[in-house]
Order: C-alpha cells, then sequence, then structure tokens
C-alpha cells in the first residue's frame, strides 16, 4: 500500500512516499503519520490522447 507522509518519521520527511506491506501503511496511518494515496484507476483509450493536448 502506498502512502505519503504528514509528519517526518525515521528517514521520511513530510511529503515523501513509499509502499509498505498493508499491516505496517496502517499502523503509520492509524497513528497519524502517513495517508494513504489512492490506486490509480487504468486511463481509458480517449482519456490519455486528451490528457497529451
Amino acid at each position: 500500500m502506498k502512502v505519503r507522509f504528514v509528519k517526518a518519521y525515521k528517514s521520511y520527511a513530510v511529503g515523501d512516499a513509499d509502499a509498505f506491506p498493508e499491516a505496517e501503511a496502517k499502523a503509520l496511518i492509524g497513528i497519524g503519520l502517513a495517508e494513504e494515496i489512492p490506486a490509480e484507476k487504468p486511463a481509458l483509450k480517449g482519456e490519455k490522447a486528451a490528457a497529451a493536448k
């Protein structure tokens, strides 16, 4: 699970993002050190072309 840190923690600064095992990520979120980064949805065929313009 990808998380973004909202408070400095060990070697991570505020705004850093990294992937963690789900249990560890939920613990970091639970104690207020990080927030979950939502999974990206795959773009539909026409969306990539429209975004590139």
